[in-house]
């Protein structure tokens, strides 16, 4: 299996109402809304979650992973959460990190 383009992956504006997904000097997806040219807004919502998802992913998998070590998602490694309700992570826990990069602005 090949490779993915190496992240950072940005989205840049082409035209009105398309945008670009790059990564380095590589295009690696343009999005548009072939249904719907006039709505430039859902055309960058999708770029930026495309964007966000791959910038994201390698963190989430490895806070998954520290997460997975401790046998099961009951608790946090990092923070000792114990109950999903609970949601004080510490300043440097890989899951609070993953999913902060993973969420909109």
């Amino acid at each position: 299996m090949s490779e993915h383009t190496a992240t950072p992956w940005r989205a840049v504006i082409y035209g009105n109402s398309e945008w670009e997904v790059w990564g380095g000097d590589l295009l690696v997806a343009d999005v548009t809304t072939p249904e719907d040219p006039l709505q430039p807004e859902v055309a960058y919502a999708n770029a930026a979650f495309i964007v966000r998802a791959a910038n994201s992913h390698a963190a989430l998998v490895a806070a998954l992973r520290a997460v997975e070590w401790r046998g099961g998602f009951e608790s946090c490694p990092s923070c000792a959460i114990v109950r999903p309700e609970d949601s004080h992570h510490l300043p440097d826990c890989p899951l609070d990190k993953a999913l902060r990069a993973a969420e909109p602005d």
